[in-house]
């Protein structure tokens, strides 16, 4: 919110969707949803223009300043922020491999949920013995986490054990505390289990130092962390428990340039608990440190609290509060944690509007329709293609070059004829519709290649055209080769060599490429349609809606969750699909991208000389694209997609809301999408399966070619779409 010119940030972390800690019990007690204790990072960076990457740090070259992946190439830094909190402490010998850590807590929603489809395996069998659940820590976490559990789970079949390695339990806070917590415990019926130090875990069973033993069902640790191997692998300075070494000002005392904050740092002179209250009193002291390290001025110091408000939640929505000798508890202890909660995370969804330059006002009216709204990325960043066709018709010849054999038009793939082959030529280009580079190259380049997937040709060489923005030289260099690891990472996939490029900066990020092919000179070209049949089947092996789900990010409406989905699907070849569909008599096809699902399709409608019937219901759609078309959201090419085609034919009895927002998707424009396809319609069902086993889980059949002669009665969900020349 307060950007520092000439200074590039970048967040990772292992998931879009991190979880405030505080409020984990509450998920498991059944108080909040999963939405209510997540931080949307994806969305939250792309409001603040923070360019994010989801991924784990597996260690930290501190010579070369990169940060590393396990399946990405490394990430470049001048300065390095670390709050990647602790690690579970499992050495216990047994602890790895038959406990559930509550560490990180990132992933333990997950492990929960599968925690509770056991349990409730269990529940369906009445006459099987009670599930018996442990939680190993005797501390306020483990506290908070076995009365939730033993609120969520009102049933018999489930016993809950609490393991407290002492006689005393909420170390580090008055005895009235631990006293208040166990009696809380007793009313939920929960068993304490005093003194029991865990020496070894084996399958279902906890073995004491002392030789008791306990038998159960469901394990889980939550004793106090430790920190991860790789600070100390990396040569940073480290604590006794491997935790980053830091000095007053949350600097690292071995090399300047890394901060840490958080369970991940410990204050040498002054250490504190690890505690989520202390990372969060430390951001404010940790932003003003980074600006005044880049800045080279003297940094601020901080100070921890010798004391902090502890406020524990009970299972029900109960809570007992301690700060210094004061302990108190009741049901309005629960309400006043709530409100602190709800508020901190309130700040995270109910983000300030940004406001438009205002400059944009200023501008004559010409120039007002393409800068008063901001400009999608991706294929939604295209020339609309009624202005493009304009623009070739009056530049380029009729007649092919005496070389040029032939031209896809539903593939955008130009074919030439050499002395003992074909040359298959595409070219694509998009701008930076994800902020990663490595992605963004990976996604360019398969989007590129798919144009060539469509033909029955073998991929041979590309040259790349990449854009970078204006930056200092290093940030220039990192970018380059992030981009480069990824175009590179797709072509390698193909065996398509990398012969040449051309580099440039400008105002945005963008790369294009050229993709050469060849194919036999007697290979018949599948976009002339032979065989086309009336009742054949259209497939489409994506869904759809990229266009309108970025565009809702960019607005601030769409989930990260349902971002991560589409790029997953970006990240997709077309190579297998279009393999599949030629094995099950696919005669043609094209990838669906800029111009939307209906404007693809209509090329092939165009070369086949035949209509097409959709069925609305059956189109394929990434979660959330609907919704966010019924509030509106649209990319900036649906206007001149829509008003390339005017003419559909719709059922008058179709539910207008509905099909208005579902047609709004059929004209967004899709980066990387899937392919579609006519199939003879009784190979069209195994087709289906067949891509469902290669992965393309969203393959569906939308619809059926047909004869204008023979056009089947149109029913609720259904539309026509007419060829070119029938519509003028």
């Amino acid at each position: 919110m307060r950007p520092l010119p000439g200074v590039r940030l970048t967040l990772v972390s292992t998931s879009r969707q991190t979880p405030y800690s505080g409020m984990l019990p509450g998920l498991i007690a059944g108080h909040y949803s999963f939405d209510q204790i997540h931080i949307d990072l994806l969305k939250l960076c792309q409001w603040a223009g923070i360019r994010f990457i989801e991924n784990t740090i597996v260690g930290i070259d501190l010579n070369a300043k990169e940060v590393q992946f396990d399946d990405r190439p490394p990430l470049g830094f001048d300065v390095l922020s670390l709050d990647t909190g602790s690690t579970p402490d499992l050495s216990v010998p047994g602890c790895a491999e038959h406990v559930t850590p509550v560490k990180p807590v990132s992933g333990f929603n997950a492990r929960w949920e599968q925690l509770q489809l056991r349990l409730q395996r269990a529940e369906d069998h009445s006459s099987a013995k009670p599930v018996s659940i442990g939680v190993v820590g005797s501390g306020a976490g483990g506290f908070e986490l076995i009365t939730a559990i033993r609120h969520r789970l009102q049933s018999t079949t489930a016993r809950c054990y609490w393991f407290i390695r002492g006689n005393d339990s909420i170390g580090g806070r008055p005895a009235n505390v631990g006293e208040l917590a166990e009696q809380a415990a007793r009313d939920a019926n929960i068993e304490i289990v005093r003194g029991f130090d865990v020496v070894k875990v084996d399958q279902g069973r906890l073995i004491a130092a002392d030789g008791r033993e306990a038998v159960l069902d469901e394990i889980i640790w939550c004793t106090a962390a430790t920190g991860p191997d790789w600070p100390n692998a990396a040569g940073l300075d480290v604590d006794k428990r491997g935790f980053v070494a830091t000095n007053a000002h949350l600097q690292s005392t071995s090399h300047d340039f890394v901060f840490a904050t958080g369970d991940i740092g410990t204050q040498v002179k002054t250490p504190n608990a690890k505690a989520g209250v202390f990372a969060v009193r430390q951001a404010p002291v940790l932003f003003e440190n980074l600006r005044r390290y880049l800045l080279d001025t003297p940094l601020k110091p901080y100070v921890p609290q010798s004391d902090f408000l502890s406020l524990m939640a009970t299972g029900p929505q109960h809570g007992i509060a301690n700060r210094g000798p004061a302990v108190v508890q009741g049901n309005w202890v629960w309400r006043w944690k709530n409100h602190i909660d709800q508020k901190f995370m309130n700040q995270f969804v109910d983000l300030p509007k940004l406001a438009m330059n205002e400059s944009l006002n200023k501008l004559p009216n010409a120039l007002a329709s393409s800068t008063t709204s901001v400009r999608c990325r991706g294929c939604g960043a295209k020339v609309g293609g009624n202005i493009l066709e304009q623009v070739l018709e009056e530049l380029l010849p009729e007649a092919l070059p005496d070389n040029r054999s032939s031209y896809s038009a539903a593939g955008d793939t130009a074919i030439v004829d050499l002395p003992t082959s074909r040359l298959v030529q595409s070219v694509d280009q998009i701008n930076a519709i994800v902020d990663d580079p490595y992605i963004l190259g990976r996604i360019a380049a398969l989007h590129a290649m798919s144009d060539v997937f469509t033909l029955d040709a073998t991929v041979h060489s590309a040259q790349v055209l990449i854009t970078l923005p204006e930056s200092a030289d290093a940030i220039v260099e990192r970018d380059l080769r992030l981009t480069m690891q990824g175009v590179l990472s797709a072509l390698d996939e193909e065996s398509c060599a990398l012969i040449g490029g051309h580099t440039t900066q400008g105002a945005d990020m963008a790369v294009g490429l050229c993709i050469n092919a060849t194919m036999d000179t007697d290979s018949s070209v599948v976009e002339t349609g032979h065989s086309v049949a009336a009742g054949d089947a259209i497939i489409l092996t994506k869904a759809i809606g990229v266009g309108t789900v970025f565009a809702g990010l960019m607005q601030g409406f769409a989930h990260g969750v349902n971002v991560n989905a589409v790029i997953n699907s970006m990240l997709q070849s077309n190579r297998s699909a279009a393999n599949i569909l030629r094995q099950h008599g696919c005669t043609v096809m094209t990838d669906v991208t800029g111009f939307g699902l209906l404007g693809h399709l209509q090329k092939i409608l165009d070369a086949i000389e035949l209509e097409a019937q959709l069925d609305l219901t059956q189109i394929p759609m990434f979660d959330g694209a609907l919704a966010l078309s019924l509030l509106g959201i649209r990319s900036s090419l649906w206007e001149p997609n829509r008003s390339a085609l005017p003419q559909l034919d719709v059922a008058d009895t179709a539910d207008d809301g509905l099909t208005a927002a579902t047609l709004d998707l059929l004209f967004d424009p899709q980066t990387s999408g899937g392919l579609v396809a006519v199939v003879p319609l009784d190979a069209s069902k195994v087709c289906l399966e067949a891509l469902s086993e290669a992965g393309y889980i969203s393959a569906a059949l939308v619809g059926r070619v047909e004869s204008k002669a023979h056009a089947e009665q149109l029913n609720d969900s259904c539309i026509r779409i007419h060829t070119s020349n029938a519509r003028s």
